[in-house]
């Protein structure tokens, strides 16, 4: 479990990096850096200043639990998910994902 929680760390500590290597902007590394920090915050249920590998099951459980619940909202009422509800289901989030790039003007 400690090799996840490094890689988690790791990983998120290499994407910082990554982006002052390749040149961005102060500004830049500071947002992955803004980003790492929220996102090791939220994982640090108890604030300790360490993720534990609790912390971090828990944490993954949640997100899993969060998603199915997205699936099962468009699925049917049979607690399943078939190939076609999953297909419909990821054509409406890029909808949407979209839809909110055309808002915020990324287009």
């Amino acid at each position: 479990m400690n090799k996840t929680v490094f890689s988690l760390i790791a990983g998120a500590g290499a994407l910082a990096a990554s982006s002052a290597i390749a040149g961005h902007h102060e500004e830049g590394k500071m947002d992955h850096e803004a980003k790492l920090e929220a996102k090791f915050a939220e994982v640090d249920a108890n604030g300790d200043g360490n993720v534990s590998s609790e912390e971090y099951m828990a944490y993954k459980t949640a997100e899993a639990e969060s998603e199915w619940a997205k699936w099962a909202e468009s699925a049917g009422d049979d607690g399943m998910v078939s190939l076609e509800e999953a297909k419909a289901h990821q054509a409406a989030m890029m909808a949407e994902k979209e839809a909110m790039k055309k808002k915020d003007g990324d287009y």
